[in-house]
Parts: C-alpha cells; sequence; structure tokens
C-alpha cells in the first residue's frame, strides 16, 4: 500500500497549497450563477475570562478565546469548502488545540449515483460501532479522517461506500493509523419484497486500521479489522433494529495489550399507537476500544462510537452524575414509556396529561480471567473469556425517569419529573472526590418541577425548582431558575446552583444570563460560577475545572 500512501500525501499537499487558488479559480470563472448566492457557512465565537475564587476551587488564568468559521462554496454538482479554527489560552483539557488555522477542508463532487470527497470528511456506519466520526467543539472531539471517500447510489436503494485515510489528532493528521473501509445498505424492499408493507434495511460494513508495530514487548497486529451487520424493519406500529458488531485482536493500551477478540450487540425495538409509545433495548459491549493509535487516550482517535443507551439529560442536577459507555465491557437495558393521559378524564381534565417512564441500567460483563502457567500468578495475554449471556457482578449504573406534563390552561404548563440514579463511581471514576476521600457507590435522588408561563403574546417566562438529594460525594444540592423571553429576540435569566450538604463547605454557584436572537444569529452574555466536573454529550464526557468570570458566545450562520 505504499503508492497509496504516497498518492494520499501527494492530494494533501495539493489541497493545502492550492485550496485557496482552486476555490478562487472556481469563483472567478463561475459565470452562470450570482456568487455571493453560492456561498453559505457558520460561524461561532467563544471568549471566557477566569477570576480567582478559593470557595470553589477556580483559579485566576489568561482569558480562553476559542471558535471557528466554516466557509462552504457550492455550485451545482461541486462543492468547496474548510474550517479556521482558533484555540487561545484553552482550558486544561484542551491544550493540545492551541493555534489556529485550517482544521478542515475539501472537495466534493455530487451527481445522482456519485459522491466523491477529498480531503477531510466525516462517516458513520449503522450506529457507529465500527466507525464514527464527527465534530463537537463543546467536547472536544474532531475525528474526521483526511483522505478519499467515496459514495455510489442506485435506482434500487443500494447505497456503497468506500474510503480510505488517516484520522485527525487535534491539529495533525499524521499519525501513523491508516483506515480503510467498505460499507453497503441495501433497502429489501425494492429487490426482494415488493409487496410488503413491512419496510426492510439491511447494512453490512468492513472497518481495517493498518498501524506500524513499534512495540519492544510485544508481537502487534499490524492489521487489525472489524465487521459490523445490521437490520432494521419498520411497520405501522412496530420497528425493530439489530445491530452487530466483531472486532479481532486489538491490543491497546485501553484493554491492557491482551489478545482477545471483541464483540457488540445492540437491539432496540419501538412500538407506538395512538397515546402510547414504547421503546426497549438491550445493548452488550465486550472489549470494543477502537483506534487508529493504540496508545491513543481519552477522547484522541476513536475510529468507533458507543451509544450510551441512557437517557440523554438536559437538567442542571441530572447531568451531574452521568454515565460513561464502557468500550472495555457493559450489559445493560433501556426501557421508555410515553403515555397520553385523555382529556376530558379525572387525571388527564381539559388538556389531557403525558406520561413518560424511563429506566435503564448498566453492569459489567462477565469475565474468566486467563492464566498462563508459565507466568505463576499474572494473567496471560488472552486477558480473559466471557460467557455472552452473563451480568457480571458489578451495576456501573442505574437510573429511574418519571416525568409528567400536564397543562393547566392557555397561560400555564407544568413538568415534574423524578429521578433515581445510582453510579458505581468505585468503577467509573468519572467524579471528583473530596480531599481524603475515594471513589464511591453514589445514590442520589432528584426532584424537578418547571413552570411555563406565557405572561401574553411574545412574553414568557420560565422558573425551574430542582432538588438532589444523596449521602455520598457532595452531598445535597439546590437549585433555582428564572427566565423571561422577550419573543422573538431577547432573554434574560438568573440561576443558583447551592451545593449545602457538601461535607467541606456549602457553595454557591450562580449566573447572570442574557441574550439577543436575530433570525439565525445568537449572542449570549453570562456571569457566574461554573462548578467543576464532567460536561458529557451521548456517553462521551469532558472534564472542565471550576471557573468564576464572564463568558460570551457568539453563534451565526449564513
Amino acid at each position: 500500500m505504499n503508492y497509496m500512501k504516497k498518492f494520499l500525501k501527494l492530494v494533501n499537499n495539493i489541497i493545502y497549497k492550492y485550496y485557496f487558488s482552486f476555490l478562487i479559480f472556481l469563483i472567478t470563472f463561475n459565470a452562470n450563477s450570482q456568487i455571493i448566492d453560492d456561498f453559505d457557512g457558520n460561524l461561532q465565537l467563544n471568549h471566557q475570562t477566569f477570576n480567582e475564587d478559593e470557595s470553589i476551587g477556580a483559579e485566576k488564568r489568561e482569558p480562553y478565546s476559542n471558535g471557528y468559521i466554516n466557509l462552504i462554496w457550492k455550485n451545482n454538482k461541486f462543492t468547496a469548502g474548510q474550517r479556521l479554527e482558533f484555540y487561545k489560552n484553552p482550558i486544561p483539557g484542551f491544550e493540545e488545540y492551541a493555534g489556529q488555522g485550517i482544521s478542515h477542508r475539501f472537495l466534493q463532487f455530487r451527481d445522482n449515483n456519485f459522491d466523491i470527497i477529498i480531503g477531510d470528511f466525516y462517516e458513520e456506519f449503522g450506529s457507529g460501532l465500527i466507525l464514527k466520526t464527527y465534530f463537537d467543539p463543546g467536547l472536544g472531539i474532531d475525528n474526521s479522517i483526511d483522505g478519499l471517500k467515496i459514495k455510489y447510489f442506485t435506482n434500487s436503494n443500494i447505497y456503497l461506500t468506500g474510503l480510505i485515510g488517516k484520522q485527525k489528532s487535534f491539529w495533525d493528521n499524521q499519525n501513523d493509523g491508516m483506515i480503510r473501509a467498505i460499507n453497503a445498505d441495501v433497502n429489501l424492499n425494492n429487490l426482494l419484497f415488493k409487496k410488503w408493507s413491512t419496510n426492510i434495511n439491511m447494512g453490512l460494513s468492513f472497518v481495517t486500521k493498518k498501524e506500524s508495530d513499534n512495540n519492544p514487548l510485544y508481537i502487534l497486529p499490524e492489521n487489525v479489522g472489524a465487521w459490523n451487520g445490521r437490520i432494521n424493519m419498520s411497520g405501522r406500529k412496530i420497528s425493530v433494529n439489530i445491530d452487530y458488531a466483531y472486532k479481532i485482536n486489538d491490543p491497546s493500551s485501553d484493554n491492557g495489550y491482551i489478545y482477545k477478540n471483541g464483540n457488540a450487540l445492540i437491539i432496540e425495538s419501538n412500538y407506538s399507537v395512538k397515546g402510547l409509545g414504547l421503546v426497549m433495548g438491550i445493548k452488550r459491549i465486550d472489549n470494543m476500544s477502537f483506534r487508529s493509535e493504540r496508545n491513543a487516550i481519552l477522547q484522541d482517535l476513536n475510529i468507533n462510537y458507543i451509544t450510551p443507551l441512557t437517557k440523554q439529560q438536559s437538567y442542571s442536577l441530572a447531568t451531574i452524575y452521568p454515565y460513561i459507555s464502557q468500550p472495555n465491557g457493559e450489559m445493560g437495558t433501556q426501557l421508555d414509556v410515553y403515555y397520553k393521559i385523555p382529556k376530558k378524564t379525572r387525571l388527564g381534565g381539559k388538556y389531557g396529561m403525558n406520561l413518560n417512564i424511563n429506566y435503564s441500567n448498566m453492569y459489567s460483563i462477565e469475565k474468566s480471567i486467563y492464566v498462563d502457567e508459565s507466568l505463576i500468578g499474572e494473567s496471560g495475554t488472552m486477558g480473559y473469556s466471557s460467557n455472552f449471556f452473563s451480568l457480571g457482578n458489578d451495576k456501573l449504573f442505574q437510573e429511574l425517569n418519571i416525568e409528567l406534563t400536564k397543562k393547566i390552561n392557555k397561560k400555564i404548563k407544568l413538568l415534574g419529573t423524578y429521578i433515581n440514579v445510582q453510579n458505581n463511581d468505585q468503577i467509573l471514576k468519572s467524579q471528583p472526590i473530596l480531599s481524603n476521600s475515594n471513589h464511591e457507590y453514589i445514590n442520589a435522588n432528584i426532584f424537578i418541577l418547571e413552570i411555563l408561563y406565557k405572561i401574553k403574546p411574545k412574553h414568557a417566562t420560565k422558573i425551574e425548582l430542582q432538588h438532589l438529594r444523596t449521602k455520598e460525594h457532595f452531598g445535597n444540592w439546590a437549585m433555582g431558575l428564572i427566565e423571561y423571553k422577550l419573543s422573538p429576540h431577547w432573554f434574560w435569566s438568573i440561576q443558583d446552583l447551592y451545593n449545602y450538604g457538601n461535607p467541606e463547605k456549602d457553595t454557591h454557584y450562580y449566573s447572570i444570563s442574557t441574550g439577543f436572537n436575530k433570525k439565525s444569529n445568537r449572542l449570549t452574555l453570562t456571569y457566574g460560577k461554573q462548578r467543576a466536573g464532567l460536561f458529557c454529550v451521548g456517553g462521551v464526557c469532558r472534564e472542565v475545572p471550576a471557573s468564576n468570570g464572564i463568558s460570551i458566545s457568539l453563534t451565526s450562520s449564513f
């Protein structure tokens, strides 16, 4: 594959050196369109100051500024794009991003049958069990692939994808690992079951990463392959999705350099009729960490993505103890029930009432450790065996959510939520710890009341009251928020998170915010305190430090 490496290196150099010249050339000789109309894009700019605050452990540091601007040019079958990013004085956890430059650029051709991209691109096969690359600036994630991607579409709903390239690691895309992948998605109704009312789609993927063996201790595989098969069947009331993946042995820093193969299974089913919806999912993950470099850590160079299969929370206190997906081993279920209590009943009243119950749990998987008899008392390089159907001894996470939504009249709407969360931080080790203490098993009860009041047309207010009760970790929390909206442009809010159960010191985390919206532009100004902890999206988390200061954010699309 040396010729392919040389080809990709040549393409990479051409795009970097001549990208702007090529873009200007396309614009200059585009005689049949209006130049301005061919451009669109978006931007986000953030600025944050940091004051010393001993009460929350916040340190004084230089202001942090970061942002990006995407610029996209489109004309008929061609698209060219780039993203310029900058990070000045980044906070801990984002230090590798310090600097500025073009972080993303591509050239694309698309017609009725082909979609070809040269440069940086994102891709996802199925639910991402063996491949998902994406951009999330809040988490500091950008694991795009720099190379070549070709998609082919047929008239019978068959979609084929092939790609090759290297992943981005912060500003660098010259890491050792090379990714190659193919994928096929097929609608079976068009091919075999044309008269069936049930819609059936199948997908099959294969991904391999090639990485040199430069380890002086182990003989490591230089080519690691993974395949994924999936099927989705959906009718009028019921749908079922089955997603299975298998990965050959991939010794890495994530799994302690064991030679065990990995596998993953996710099954989700949905049932819905008028007024009732049911969603049930099960998941089993075993040794499925997959990176383009085996020594990468944290969120760097992940090729795949493990969905958490837990409720994605948005309330402040409900996000304190999140679940982090465990690619080395997890097994659990989720059940989500939605029911609308009919109007003009004793419970439903004039407008009816919505009930939503969500339950999820995650366990470790059963592991029988292999022992190499030649190494007395030490584990062998195969690591362990595992019974596919056996739960492990440790409960990692459990959460029960009960939510009621009730419209009182034309002006008032109430949302009430109860949450019970059990977080085994002894194993997950996801939370900051108190001095002279250890990670512990956390059991918390959370109560939330949200009141929406429409004062008059274009004038509305929201009040949130939250309480978290626990005897572990930082103890009890209370939260209050009031927000006022003057549609369509202005909003103001004030809130306070009060950690009154902390055995070391009771602490207030207050903040005041205001914002202005106009069309696709939004400017937000906030002053206040931010607690140290995890910021999580979809089971992927990044730790952020405590802070006290002003933050300004601008987002815009054009």
